[in-house]
């Protein structure tokens, strides 16, 4: 968030990138947490719109939310 220039409370919108599909999570408040650099994390149900509908797990069929690639940009 420092490096960005985000301030905690900022409204940011998430976007997921798979398969050159791109989805995004609008108006999520920024949280500064201690993550390694370049993570990111976010609450489900509310962040379940950026796991694409494909991104299953081979046997159970179940959505895999635990490694989605996104994007942040401040919110308009």
């Amino acid at each position: 968030m420092q490096q960005r220039g985000w301030r905690s409370g900022e409204l940011l919108d998430i976007t997921s990138h798979s398969n050159g599909e791109q989805r995004t999570a609008p108006r999520f408040a920024a949280v500064p947490y201690n993550l390694p650099r370049g993570c990111a994390a976010a609450y489900f149900p509310e962040a379940n719109v950026l796991v694409a509908i494909s991104s299953v797990a081979a046997i159970s069929n179940t959505p895999a939310s635990k490694s989605i690639v996104i994007s942040l940009a401040r919110s308009q």
